[in-house]
C-alpha cells in the first residue's frame, strides 16, 4: 500500500497527481491518503482527513508520500519508513526546502522535486536501501559549558 499524507495542512496538487496515477492504471496498488483540509476529493483510493495516529498506515506502508512537513517528514526517517516528500510549495516562504534538501543528501528520503517525476520517485523508494537515521550531535551543551568555563 502506497500512503499519501499532507499533514494537517492541504496540498491538493500531490493529492489529484496520486489520484490521476491511480485513474491512469500507472499505479496499480493500493493507495490510502490522508488528505487534510484539502479541497480536492480523490475519486480512484481511499481518503481520510485526520486520524489522531497515523502508526497503523506508516506500518502498512510499502512506501509514504508526503509533503515537506517537518513532524511527518522526521516521523518517517526515525521509523526508517520509504519515504517520498514532495514539497508543499503553497506554504510561506519555502521552508519546506531546507528539510528537505538536508534529509535527502543524507540519504533518508527521496525529494521528489516535480510532481511529473512522482511514479518514477515511488519506483526509486521501494528499490532504495534508505540510510539509517542517527541523530546529529547536539552541540549546545558543550558551547554553553565552554561559555561558563571563561
Amino acid at each position: 500500500m502506497i500512503f499519501v499524507t499532507v499533514g494537517t495542512a492541504h496540498y491538493d496538487p500531490l493529492i489529484s497527481k496520486m489520484d490521476e496515477l491511480v485513474r491512469s492504471g500507472v499505479l496499480e496498488e493500493q493507495v490510502v491518503g490522508q488528505i487534510g483540509r484539502g479541497m480536492y476529493i480523490p475519486k480512484h483510493f481511499r481518503y481520510f482527513r485526520y486520524l489522531k495516529s497515523l502508526s497503523e498506515a506508516y506500518q502498512k506502508a510499502s512506501v509514504v508520500v508526503s509533503t515537506g512537513g517537518a513532524g511527518t517528514t522526521m516521523e518517517c526517517v526515525t521509523r526508517g519508513l520509504k519515504l517520498v516528500v514532495v514539497e508543499n510549495t503553497t506554504l510561506m516562504e519555502g521552508h519546506q526546502a531546507q528539510l528537505i534538501h538536508e534529509m535527502a543528501s543524507r540519504g533518508y528520503l527521496i525529494w521528489c522535486k516535480d510532481l511529473n517525476n512522482l511514479m518514477t520517485c515511488i519506483e526509486e523508494a521501494k528499490k532504495k536501501t534508505f540510510t539509517k537515521y542517527v541523530t546529529d550531535k547536539n552541540l549546545a551543551a558543550d558551547h554553553i559549558r565552554k561559555l561558563l568555563a571563561t
